[in-house]
């Protein structure tokens, strides 16, 4: 009897034992079959929203421009006999820019003279006659010479002033002046030729009036800006060499390239966005425009905001979405998943995007994945 005993014994502690051992082997392949499982994973990285203020940045370098060039025409057809200035040089009011060939005109104006001293002449003669005329008695005779002298004198008024006219006109028309004080921006004419009258053939930049510089930044960048903020320009790339200007015009540009004209973002790189035109003025005695100028102003929302970085924002046909990993313990160990969650977007700076709905700030936000992702997928993380 208690041998039967001790075999039923023996026999029940074998049963446990290669059961204890069938399931430690297989809780031993099931870890390294979870295990190689997660190691073939897509990895991601996170980052959690935090809460910061976005921080505004335009750059970008131009040439200095002045706010008024002022055209000066030749209209008189004469060839240009001597150029007096270049471009750059300062001129006050009433300096000679450009001399003309007066030669043909004053000529012409000789031509005049003369003929007006022959009709002075001939009414001498009829004075003359008039006179002899006079002591025969001859009504007829006397009228008709004297309807001829009134002719003649009226000729000799029309002569008169068409020399006044050329007069002033050779003495008008035989130089160019400055019309105002300020700076020669281009010279438009030949020596030897005559000017076109259709192009000015000198422009001038008045100085009074200031310079200006233009810049093109994205929309939502100049959504932060106000008409009249000073700002500090370097000037010929010298950063320590600055001058003050003042945001005058925020002006449509049509769409831009989104890396051009200052950072603002919003969307990725080279994709084309609604652009801005800012027009800055510059009053400053010792510049005379054509100098290199440049821009490096930061700007602070002054607001707090729930924040991501922007490059992670995706979008499908339903709207503007991130991934998010959700975390599912398990026996054998917590699981982590990808899900969207869609969102409503706020401003952006360089590199942060803020959030207004969609998210709660404690969230793991994918930033990177080793394989593109899709919805529901496990990661490893």
């Amino acid at each position: 009897m208690e041998v039967v005993e001790h075999s039923q014994m023996k026999r029940k502690r074998t049963v446990k034992v290669a059961a204890a051992i069938f399931f430690g082997l297989l809780l031993v392949v099931t870890f390294f079959s979870n295990t190689f499982q997660q190691i073939t994973l897509p990895k991601v990285k996170t980052v959690t929203p935090s809460f910061q203020e976005l921080t505004f940045i335009i750059e970008g370098e131009g040439t200095l421009l002045h706010q008024n060039i002022v055209p000066v025409y030749d209209a008189s057809g004469w060839k240009v006999e001597q150029i007096d200035v270049e471009v750059g040089d300062y001129v006050e009011k009433g300096q000679v820019l450009i001399k003309l060939d007066a030669s043909t005109a004053h000529n012409a104006l000789l031509d005049e003279k003369s003929r007006l001293k022959q009709q002075q002449l001939r009414l001498e003669q009829l004075q003359e006659n008039y006179k002899l005329t006079a002591q025969t008695g001859d009504e007829s005779t006397l009228r008709n010479a004297q309807i001829e002298m009134e002719s003649l004198k009226l000729d000799i008024e029309i002569q008169e002033r068409k020399i006044r006219t050329m007069q002033e006109k050779n003495e008008s028309q035989a130089t160019v002046a400055a019309p105002i004080d300020g700076v020669v921006t281009e010279v438009n004419a030949t020596l030897g030729t005559s000017s076109n009258p259709g192009q000015p053939a000198v422009q001038m930049a008045d100085l009074s009036q200031g310079l200006m510089w233009e810049l093109t930044v994205d929309a939502e960048l100049a959504s932060n800006l106000e008409i009249g903020e000073e700002v500090s320009l370097y000037i010929n790339g010298n950063t320590g060499q600055t001058v003050q200007a003042t945001l005058e015009k925020i002006e449509d540009a049509g769409n831009m390239n989104s890396e051009s004209g200052g950072s603002a973002g919003g969307e990725a790189a080279n994709s084309p966005v609604s652009g801005k035109q800012l027009t800055f003025a510059v009053y400053e005695s010792d510049l005379k425009g054509g100098e290199r100028v440049g821009i490096k102003w930061e700007k602070k929302s002054g607001r707090a905001n729930l924040t991501i970085p922007k490059d992670v924002v995706h979008t499908d046909n339903q709207g503007k979405y991130v991934y998010v990993v959700e975390e599912k313990k398990g026996p054998l160990g917590n699981q982590f998943t990808v899900q969207k969650r869609y969102v409503t977007l706020g401003k952006t700076d360089a590199s942060k995007q803020v959030i207004q709905n969609g998210l709660l700030g404690e969230e793991q936000v994918v930033t990177e994945s080793s394989e593109p992702l899709n919805e529901g997928e496990r990661v490893r993380w």
